[in-house]
């Protein structure tokens, strides 16, 4: 075990004098749990941890979530996420086709966590992260399976994060530093001693504070009797709603991004969406607000990479980085003009489509890019084969390490109004109807619903653009034939009720 001075050493370094202290004042940089005792109820909710098993195996996990993060390619990685790209693209694998499940931050957190779909787990909406089962999680099983297990940053909408860290309701994590993810300034924290939150008025940037804690915590941990599981949830590059509860702000750079330069913006409003619903047929905004915004995300995106260079440098620092996992991701994409529309929530390739990275060289190769359709309902079951664990509920994600590909990918949101839409999101998400999509090969099978289920229409896409619509009266000559159209019909039915997969041997598997 290394020498708790040889840590506090670089620790110093790294992060300045606090992190060696074993107090918390209020916006310290030190994760919070830090002091308490291994065998207390923590914020986590898991007691008796010095009476867990032994871990079946000494490989530790770092997940980083990124908030409403646009695609990019392999290839342009690197001039968005130069640090982050040097190790995970470039020594790991990079994912070129990856999406998310549902592309709203509570439903798609939730699949993270459970790797299951939203009719599954109970968070189809903003609104039900109160309905998610903790023993589903990912973070319950391995604080469970006697791994040291935290959680830092934004948690989930559509509940208080104040009831996760005084304890009141587990989130299966042994411990969590998790706030309000509204601002990037002047955000509250939880004290421990006057069990409220506080605003902190140090000055200290979102994205800075949660690199600090992750660090901290792997920091205390590294070269521990147990190994760990970290996830960090940056709340880059969401916008900032630091104002009225209606005003979406540009994203706010730390002081040294802020003026960075960053790659032309790529200007792709789709220019004809006649053949979609009318809330896609008008143009919300001019193109200048457009590329300001995308100007403000990609230097808030900066401030991660900053922080993830620095977490690498510390896991090498400290002899952990080849027994390490780590993950990268985004809960959803993000639109900016394309097909009509602005922000998140919809079935189209911008809020679909999101980076995904993954290290550790023993079995994920280097500079690896991998085209097979993946998601993140696939990182937990990664994580459970990773570690030599079997999950204790049906998963509807498969392995990254197998070498199967899917057939094709199923994905599905809720349509919802509420007051947390309205916060995180603003007004667009909450305008777009209950939908369901399959998707096989370059071609996808889209259906919209009304509130009592019945069908408001279908389209049908080839390629990644979604400009086209073949099912609109006006593409009679593109439309695909009436055998397509119901196979593709009886998948997305499939989908729409399936639980599981082909692994654990399930009746109607998820794709």
């Amino acid at each position: 075990m290394k020498s708790k001075l040889l840590l506090c050493a670089l620790l110093m370094t790294l992060l300045g004098t606090v992190a060696c202290s074993h107090e918390h004042p209020a916006g310290a940089d030190r994760f919070r749990a830090a002091t308490l005792d291994p065998g207390e109820d923590t914020a986590g909710g898991a007691a008796g941890a010095d009476e867990r098993p032994v871990p079946a195996s000494d490989r530790n996990v770092v997940v980083v979530v990124v908030d409403d993060a646009s695609d990019v390619s392999c290839a342009e990685l690197p001039r968005f996420l130069p640090r982050t790209s040097a190790l995970l693209r470039d020594r790991g694998r990079c994912y070129e086709d990856a999406t998310v499940t549902s592309p709203a931050c509570c439903p798609s957190r939730a699949v993270l966590q459970t790797a299951q779909m939203g009719h599954n787990n109970g968070v189809t909406r903003q609104i039900d992260a109160e309905r998610l089962r903790v023993e589903d999680t990912l973070q319950h099983q391995l604080t469970e399976a006697g791994w040291d297990t935290y959680g830092t940053g934004k948690y989930f909408n559509g509940t208080s994060s104040w009831l996760y860290e005084s304890g009141e309701r587990s989130s299966g994590f042994l411990t969590s530093d998790f706030w309000e993810g509204s601002k990037y300034y002047g955000y509250p924290l939880w004290n421990d001693e006057t069990r409220q939150p506080e605003v902190q008025t140090d000055g200290v940037h979102t994205t800075t504070r949660t690199g600090r804690f992750l660090r901290s915590f792997i920091a205390d941990h590294a070269g521990g009797e147990r190994p760990f599981y970290a996830y960090a949830a940056f709340k880059a590059p969401h916008t900032d709603n630091s104002m009225q509860r209606l005003v979406q702000r540009d994203p706010i750079p730390t002081e040294a991004n802020r003026d960075r330069p960053v790659p032309p913006f790529r200007w792709r409003p789709e220019p004809d969406t006649s053949d979609k619903l009318p809330i896609y047929q008008e143009q919300l905004r001019p193109r200048s607000f457009y590329e300001r915004r995308y100007e403000a995300r990609t230097r808030s995106m900066y401030d991660v990479d900053d922080e993830m260079g620095r977490t690498f440098d510390l896991l090498r620092d400290l002899g952990e980085l080849e027994d390490t996992a780590i993950f990268f991701v985004s809960d959803n994409g993000y639109h900016l003009g394309e097909n009509g529309w602005e922000t998140k929530g919809d079935p189209y390739g911008a809020a679909m489509d999101v980076p995904m990275l993954a290290w550790l060289p023993a079995e994920f190769g280097k500079g690896v890019v991998d085209t097979r359709p993946v998601g993140l309902i696939d990182v937990a079951p990664t994580v459970y084969d990773l570690l030599g664990l079997t999950p204790d509920h049906l998963v509807d994600g498969h392995s990254l390490l197998d070498d199967e590909r899917r057939p094709g990918t199923f994905f599905e949101l809720e349509n919802e109004h509420s007051e947390d839409l309205l916060k995180e999101a603003g007004r667009s998400p909450g305008r777009v109807p209950t939908w369901a999509m399959y998707r096989s090969g370059r071609s996808t099978y889209l259906e919209y619903y009304r509130h009592d289920g019945s069908l408001i229409r279908g389209e049908f896409y080839r390629g990644d653009d979604y400009d086209e619509n073949l099912l609109w009266p006006g593409n009679r000559a593109l439309r695909p034939d009436e055998e397509t159209l119901a196979w593709f019909r009886a998948r997305l039915r499939e989908g729409r009720t399936c639980a599981g997969t082909v692994e654990q041997g399930s009746a109607n598997p998820c794709p």
